[in-house]
């Protein structure tokens, strides 16, 4: 996501990928890639101040937006490059200023102020271009899976409408409307395979679920009641035994939510909702939202240095082969890309490197250009797990940045290289499926990540602190 503003860091844009395998930053000094599983400094090109970067899964195409201090970095303009070579396949102008950039294997979206333009990923052909009310923060979501292809859009910037398009048919065509909130929508997320659709409002209170394609809102969770902005949504690993939804918050608070099965057909109603339908019957306007809405099993509360903080599920082992599909996918995905682009000639030298940009990993950090391997190291490095005993309360605290690796029990840490790690295959079925990793990433350019385990016990799951490395400078401040 964009910062609202540049901290001591210097980073502008903090991103996972879609397969959460990597973290890209934009800077002031230009395009950093980090490896989560690793802790290293895949990529690096040194080209100015970057306010955007998005990356298609774990591969070497990457699209950057300029942060505006340069003339060659203008905010009006995307570039997708291949980062194996530092070579641009294609630029991309428009009138007015870029806020987002989203891409899967099958489509390219830019948002601007008023304007949603659709490409496709086979020729960077645009399909259509969408006419929306003002947006200024950029609020859109596109689905990473293959199927459905779905694009989420706010239909108003005076109510909490959202709009949804499927973009499998040419240009995209609208299936529908949800009525999530009664304040403007500002953030959306999907889950892995597109059958939830998570909303947050201005107020930032309430965060409600989204059952597709009938769009009919199956949960609602209560953040606070405090109005906050949330900052980043990300569903849970994909194969998990219980599905979970992380928010993070200004008010430096990541929540974690449990979803809930919807009750069977003739199940007896919980006292909440009976409540709430009593209510409703004598009361004008829904009073669901009073009842409904459930708390989060877990509370994480960071360091008030962070500033802005996105989060994500570190990809479980049972997502192995689901990114490696996902790879193997994207780089049929190029090959399509570097015929059509080399038939049509967008620039001398795109055609012949895109098939190294989206079949390449960049592993070697380097100034401009960066050495690569075969796409499926990634997938490889990202099905590691790291050990961990899951210790500690339902609500954990981080460390200031300068507390060092002997403020935490040895078997809670991740180190640089893989300090701490413990194969995945050692771990029992049931263990691997009552235990998930969150990583946050902040605006600092530092990245925690916390392990919550005993996701099936009534009393709630406990939440530990596996580590904090940065990206930015020397190195982890656990190594």
């Amino acid at each position: 996501m964009a910062l609202p503003s540049c901290s001591k860091s210097g980073v502008l844009h903090i991103s996972f990928n879609q397969d959460c395998t990597c973290v890209a930053l934009g800077s002031q000094q230009g395009v950093h890639i980090y490896n989560v599983d690793t802790h290293k400094l895949c990529y690096r090109y040194a080209i100015g101040a970057v306010s955007i970067v998005e990356m298609l899964f774990c591969t070497s195409l990457v699209g950057f937006v300029g942060a505006g201090e340069q003339p060659a970095l203008t905010p009006r303009k995307l570039t997708v490059m291949n980062t194996s070579t530092s070579r641009t396949i294609q630029e991309l102008s428009y009138p007015t200023s870029i806020l987002a950039v989203r891409m899967n294997r099958q489509r390219l979206v830019v948002m601007t102020s008023r304007r949603v333009h659709v490409y496709s990923m086979s020729n960077l052909a645009c399909l259509r271009a969408i006419d929306t009310e003002e947006s200024p923060t950029g609020c859109c979501a596109l689905t990473c899976c293959h199927e459905p292809n779905l694009l989420a859009l706010p239909a108003s910037s005076a109510t909490g409408t959202v709009r949804i398009y499927d973009l499998a048919q040419e240009g995209g065509n609208v299936l529908g409307e949800v009525r999530a909130h009664q304040t403007p929508v500002t953030l959306m997320s999907w889950n892995a395979d597109g059958s939830l659709l998570a909303t947050a409002s201005a107020k930032g209170t309430l965060i409600r679920v989204h059952r597709m394609p009938s769009a009919a809102r199956s949960h609602s969770f209560r953040r606070g009641a405090m109005s906050a902005t949330i900052q980043s949504m990300a569903f849970g690993p994909v194969g998990h035994s219980v599905q979970l939804l992380v928010a993070s918050s200004s008010h430096g608070t990541i929540h974690v939510f449990r979803i809930e099965e919807p009750e069977g057909t003739g199940a007896h109603p919980r006292p909440a909702s009976a409540a709430a339908g009593l209510l409703s019957a004598v009361v004008r306007y829904s009073v669901g939202d009073m009842v409904e809405p459930a708390r989060n099993i877990a509370t994480i509360r960071l360091p008030q240095s962070v500033g802005t903080a996105i989060c994500a599920f570190r990809p479980s082992s049972q997502m192995a082969c689901t990114i490696a599909t996902a790879t193997a996918t994207a780089t049929a995905t190029a090959g399509q890309v570097a015929t059509r682009l080399a038939s049509t000639g967008p620039t001398p030298s795109s055609s012949g490197d895109v098939v190294a940009a989206v079949a390449a990993v960049p592993v070697t950090a380097g100034t401009g250009t960066a050495t690569a391997t075969a796409a499926t190291s990634c997938a490889a490095s990202a099905a590691a797990e790291f050990g961990g005993d899951g210790g500690g309360g339902a609500v954990a605290t981080s460390p200031s940045r300068g507390e060092t690796a002997a403020g935490f029990s040895g078997s809670n840490v991740r180190g640089v290289g893989g300090a701490g790690r413990g194969s995945a295959a050692m771990l029992g079925r049931g263990e691997e499926e009552d235990r998930a990793t969150i990583m946050v990433a902040t605006q600092e350019g530092l990245l925690y990540e916390y392990s919550l385990t005993d996701l099936l016990n009534s009393q709630g799951p406990k939440c530990t602190l596996d580590g904090e490395w940065s990206m930015l400078g020397s190195g982890s401040i656990l190594g």
